[in-house]
């Protein structure tokens, strides 16, 4: 089994089963606030990591961003890796986890043109 949900579950926690999503409006509640070009609507996360996942497991996003993926690990009790290429960004997303458990995720600035500095990650 891909995670903990059986099929009745799927509509009572809110995953979409349609081969198309058709997402009304952006998510904007919690630590959502768009502040970064190209970042992609919760809600996509969201229903990935909730069909594909288990509590606890860990999902690795390599173009963390301003951590969508990782706000949504969050509300759904996932663990998280990141990266990102951006030290800005690090911080923000940083700051926005401030109130979180550190014991759940783990984020980086990484450009791989330096990855001899990750070879024993």
């Amino acid at each position: 089994m891909v995670n903990d949900l059986n099929l009745y579950d799927w509509k009572e926690l809110d995953i979409d089963v349609n081969s198309l999503w058709l997402i009304n409006e952006r998510d904007k509640s919690g630590k959502h606030a768009n502040v970064y070009h190209g970042n992609f609507i919760p809600q996509i996360p969201y229903q990935l990591i909730s069909r594909y996942t288990k509590k606890d497991e860990i999902v690795l996003d390599t173009f963390l961003g301003s951590g969508t993926t990782l706000y949504e690990c969050e509300k759904l009790d996932r663990k998280f890796i990141g990266f990102d290429i951006n030290p800005k960004m690090i911080d923000y997303v940083n700051l926005q986890m401030n109130d979180s458990d550190k014991n759940k995720f783990d984020i980086f600035e990484c450009d791989v043109r330096n990855k001899d500095k990750f070879s024993n990650f």
